[in-house]
């Protein structure tokens, strides 16, 4: 630790810096004119403003000059920026004007434009119109974006014989910037020509240095600008009709049918001209897109993304060290059994959801560079309810009454580095265990952008009546992170009672890391034809952290080559050159027993063609050599995309896996004849896996507010055992006279599992921050025993199997304090 500490200080402290090239920047110009956001560019205020020239190509040929020239004006009023641009081109009729879904850029040209209002280096707002007319907005934090931030702003585009144009408003209602007479913005303003895969900007980007925020350029000059009262109501009503088919029935039966609905409200609210209150008030997430679930055999939890808006849009504040999983909330109860509990009664309810009440989150970033931010959500009680045999129900409380609480101090330093402490806790009412989990996170950059140092330490607490579980983590990683060459050193512990898990997540815990990661990265290449080719090395080296013993030592290295036609290939490998050792398949809290993984390798390696051709496809395959008989992993995944046309597209996502002979925890609970085992004894099985995942995605886009969007997902999952026996002191799987079969004959653990889902959405955005949305959702889940039937059998056989349905309209209308006021002004 003593050399960590000396490395740290003296990348932090050396001078090595090297003079940045000078940002170019504008000066601001305020207007009192009216502007027509129609792209068209022809009131007389837009020859007077600032223009941005001499962009700078950032690919394919970083720091060569632009095919066609761009312009850029700027200005400004009491109520909202506004940016005019120009994008010259020899041959408008090439211009690419794929519709898309809002959000989503597509195969079109684009302008874009970024603000830094508080000049960090780090965050801000970025904004952009593609040749089509699509918006796509995202805040900005750490130099990531985050598309699931949401604004409220006006664009059009327009065309004439040798360019297409942009006439963008956007409201300050949308930005946050801080108190001045006078302010100077960071300012990024970019050009993507797609026919040509050529992007260039105003100011220029190397991407051979770790991040991008602070090679903004500048606008200057902007003076006496208030933050408006920032308020608004989305107001929300949805009604359902849900359905479900149980085939096997009498007719008049088989179809289950229930009318619903839900109304409900979201508000935000500008505390002042940096902090935001937004708050959800019984909220319905019934049209999100279903989860993609798998069969999980593994001794961990199965990662989902959150995709209900509120919980995705501007929480970046929190996402630190996996310290706030957003999925917890109103997600499964916390003593949620899918099991009877006891020979003599069943369970007719059993929700695996909670009911959350409301949801609160305050965020904003002071003039200082100090981001804060503020969560908080009410989950109800939730039972499950169960029935003897004699009739009589009694309920079950599976969750009881909880507060979901987080707050988080985000701090901005010199060099664009920052600091950031977040705290989450969990209150519980009755006797259930509270928890609490105080995180801190870091990141020290050189001057020079060359060097830097990121740092975190986590202790999590477990309030019991009677007791405290307490544990801890921490993380040091210190290297180059700009130029071609990079490399980082690393080392990180989990204690074995670390659990952030009742608001955060984490796989497992009780690990000891050490690792290193060498890239190089060739931005300008020799060869003319390539664009980009990097190569990246990692050598990873665990230990559990009690008992502390040897688990894993493995070598990686990944190539990435793209030629200037946007064609790229790459080759992957690991090798494990030594016998390396599973603690957690085995299950014990207490971690004595272990799975061997004899020494192995894997090779694989993938091609993506063009996307902006009609035709283009992504092919990528695996392959994993175990030094033990017959055991193999291959995995092929396939993924064709065709446009049809500018408004209609689809991609069809093809995977293969197989896996034999794999070794894997069997729970010897439901087996109802005795074995030859003693108590302590592990049963185990080897596996052959086979699972096969087809995606259909498509959309069909009508106009720039008005679209269709479907997804067709089967995942089929095969699960035979070959063979079972106990797991043995050294890892190894000794065969046992047993044939995985119940009294009936039929096997106990194999598994034909099919999940089928349709996820079909229509949005119509009639107004601005208002839509129409109709979705109609379509779910089987099917596990039976047909383990002789080839894919397309077990294909008919999902379409006999219960399914339930959801349609569902839903119309939100965004109802905003200023346009309110304007239209009465």
């Amino acid at each position: 630790m003593r050399y960590v500490i000396i490395i740290t200080w003296y990348f932090t402290c050396c001078n090595l810096c090297i003079a940045q090239s000078e940002r170019p920047s504008l000066t601001s110009y305020r207007i009192n004119a009216a502007i027509k956001i129609d792209g068209k560019l022809d009131e007389i205020v837009w020859a007077q403003a600032p223009v941005a020239r001499d962009f700078t190509q950032s690919e394919p040929v970083v720091g060569g000059e632009p095919s066609h020239q761009t312009e850029a004006f700027f200005m400004y009023d009491d109520h909202a920026i506004y940016i005019g641009a120009r994008m010259y081109d020899s041959d408008p009729s090439a211009i690419l004007k794929e519709l898309s879904l809002r959000d989503q850029i597509g195969n079109a040209d684009n302008f874009r434009v970024f603000f830094d209002p508080y000049m960090s280096g780090l965050n801000g707002f970025k904004f952009f119109v593609t040749a089509s007319g699509v918006q796509y907005e995202a805040s900005v934090s750490n130099h990531v974006d985050d598309a699931n931030w949401n604004a409220v702003w006006e664009s059009e585009v327009g065309f004439d014989e040798n360019s297409w144009s942009v006439e963008i408003r956007i409201p300050y209602s949308s930005l946050r910037f801080p108190t001045k007479d006078i302010q100077t913005w960071g300012l990024q303003v970019g050009r993507e020509i797609k026919r040509l895969r050529e992007i260039s900007y105003w100011s220029p980007i190397n991407p051979a240095i770790s991040g991008w925020v602070q090679q903004s350029g500048t606008i200057t000059g902007i003076d006496n600008i208030k933050s408006p009262l920032r308020l608004s109501l989305t107001p929300y009503i949805t009604g359902y009709v849900n359905t479900s088919y149980a085939p096997g029935v009498s007719k008049g039966e088989r179809w289950d049918v229930s009318p619903s609905y839900s109304a409900g409200l979201d508000l935000k609210y500008g505390i002042n001209d940096a902090f935001t209150l937004d708050m959800t008030l019984i909220p319905d997430f019934g049209q999100v897109i279903s989860d993609k679930q798998v069969l999980n055999l593994s001794p961990f939890e199965v990662f989902f993304e959150d995709n209900r808006q509120f919980f995705t849009e501007g929480t970046e504040l929190f996402n630190k060290g996996r310290l706030f999983y957003s999925r917890r909330i109103g997600g499964r109860p916390l003593r949620y059994s899918p099991f009877t509990v006891g020979p003599e009664e069943a369970i007719i309810d059993n929700p695996d959801i909670t009911q959350l009440y409301n949801a609160t989150k305050v965020s904003g970033r002071t003039s200082s560079g100090t981001g804060i931010g503020g969560f908080n959500a009410v989950v109800g009680e939730t039972y499950a309810t169960y029935r003897s045999l004699n009739g009589t129900t009694r309920k079950v409380l599976t969750n009881p009454l909880t507060n979901y609480n987080t707050i988080v101090i985000d701090r901005n330093l010199k060099n664009n580095s920052y600091i950031s402490i977040t705290n989450t806790n969990v209150l519980r009412r009755g006797s259930d265990y509270d928890a609490n989990v105080t995180g801190a996170f870091t990141n020290l950059l050189t001057k020079d952008q060359k060097y830097g140092v990121m740092a975190s330490a986590v202790a999590s607490q477990l309030f019991y009546s009677d007791s405290l579980d307490l544990g801890y983590t921490y993380t040091i990683k210190a290297g180059k992170v700009s130029g071609n060459w990079t490399y980082n050193l690393l080392h990180s512990i989990e204690s074995d009672r670390y659990n952030p898990n009742d608001l955060g997540f984490l796989f497992s815990p009780n690990e000891r890391l050490y690792a290193g990661e060498f890239k190089f990265a060739q931005y300008k290449p020799r060869n003319p034809k390539l664009q980009l080719f990097s190569i990246t090395t990692n050598i990873n080296y665990s230990r559990l952290f009690k008992p502390d013993v040897y688990t894993d030592h493995y070598t990686t290295v990944d190539a990435f080559i793209m030629r200037k036609t946007r064609f790229a290939y790459g080759f992957n490998g690991r090798l494990e050159p030594f016998q390396t050792y599973d603690y957690f398949e085995p299950r014990r809290a207490d971690f004595s027993r272990f799975v061997a993984f004899p020494v192995n390798y894997m090779l694989g390696g993938f091609v993506s063609s063009d996307y902006r051709k009609t035709f283009a496809y992504d092919i990528k395959w695996n392959y994993r050599y175990f030094d033990a008989k017959n055991r193999n992993n291959y995995s092929l995944s396939v993924g064709p995309r065709v446009r049809m046309s500018d408004q209609f597209s689809f991609v069809l996502n093809t995977s293969y896996s197989l896996r034999t002979q794999e070794p894997g925890y069997v729970d010897r609970l439901f087996v109802e004849s005795p074995l030859t085992l003693k108590d302590d004894d592990i049963l185990f099985g080897n596996r052959n896996r086979q699972i096969i995942e087809n995606t259909l995605t498509g959309k069909f886009t009508f106009n720039a507010k008005m679209n269709l969007s479907l997804r067709v997902r089967h995942y089929w999952d095969k699960v035979l055992y070959q063979s079972f026996g106990r797991l043995d002191a050294n890892g190894y799987v000794d065969l046992i006279n047993f044939d995985g079969l119940d009294r009936f004959g039929k096997p106990i653990f194999d598994r034909n599992f099919n999940i089928f889902n349709i996820d079909l959405q229509y949005n119509w955005r009639f107004a601005p921050g208002s839509d129409i949305i109709i979705v109609w959702k379509n779910q089987i889940n099917r596990a039976d025993d047909e383990y002789d039937r080839d894919y397309f059998g077990n294909i008919k056989g999902i379409f006999d199997s219960p399914q339930r349905n959801s349609l569902s309209v839903r119309a939100i209308y965004f109802l905003d304090y200023q346009s309110l006021i304007s239209k009465k002004s």
